[in-house]
């Protein structure tokens, strides 16, 4: 049912694009309206939700291990063990989209929605990278990506209901918690597996970026109770992603 959602939404583009499309005269004649009414408000945040969640771009930035040969060497075992690892990592980035995206849609300000969407395109380039990797390992994406990216667009908007600093905060502690899941995942690569070495460490980088980001732009600190419950529920998503 929401593919085909998603099929009419995206059926629909070109009527937005086209400048004399019912879509566009809506929103020009309610611009020239002194106040817009409920239902106005409700049309216009559900389209900029759509957008939010089908139209997030990556960057396009060149693949980390894409001028890395392959390790010849590598044996059945280490394929398997990296390829449950990047699947978590890939279940991961599925994860930060949904966060991003929650984080948006209840943004208070205009510059805190386009952070929040600038991080999403950065992290979607993970995405990107992550399930380039399983590929060319031959494996397979995690069968509940549905359920983090649901959960977490969830987790996002709760996050941010009160005020901006509480879900800078969040993306704070989120960022910090990954990277140290992504270092302790570059420590149990394979020696000779410099792909998905030169993946992670590009990976951990960009999140250890985004914390900072949070950070000097006002994050507020969480609660020990806050960051044990976040860290457990990032447990629980690992410990499935790894199995299937």
């Amino acid at each position: 049912m929401f593919i085909e959602f998603y099929k009419i939404y995206q059926s629909k583009v070109w009527q937005r694009n086209s400048r004399y499309s019912s879509y566009n005269l809506f929103k020009r004649n309610v611009g020239v309206m002194k106040k817009y009414s409920d239902i106005d408000k409700l049309l216009i945040k559900s389209n900029d939700i759509l957008d939010m969640l089908f139209n997030i771009k990556s960057l396009g930035r060149p693949y980390p291990a894409d001028k890395i040969e392959e390790s010849e060497s590598m044996t059945k075992y280490n394929r398997k063990l990296v390829n449950n690892l990047m699947r978590v990592n890939h279940a991961g980035e599925v994860s930060a989209q949904g966060l991003y995206i929650g984080h948006a849609i209840l943004a208070k300000t205009k510059d805190q929605k386009e952070m929040m969407l600038r991080m999403a395109s950065e992290e979607k380039d993970h995405l990107e990278w992550c399930e380039k990797r399983i590929k060319e390992l031959k494996g397979n994406t995690s069968i509940f990506n549905p359920v983090w990216f649901s959960g977490s667009i969830a987790i996002g908007m709760l996050s941010s209901i009160s005020n901006d600093k509480n879900a800078l905060g969040f993306i704070e502690e989120t960022e910090k918690q990954v990277a140290e899941h992504l270092e302790s995942h570059i420590k149990k690569l394979p020696k000779d597996d410099k792909k998905t070495y030169s993946i992670l460490k590009k990976m951990k980088s960009d999140e250890e970026h985004h914390g900072e980001t949070a950070h000097v732009n006002g994050a507020t600190e969480l609660s020990g109770n806050l960051k044990k419950i976040m860290e457990t529920t990032a447990n629980v998503m690992k410990f499935v992603s790894y199995k299937i």
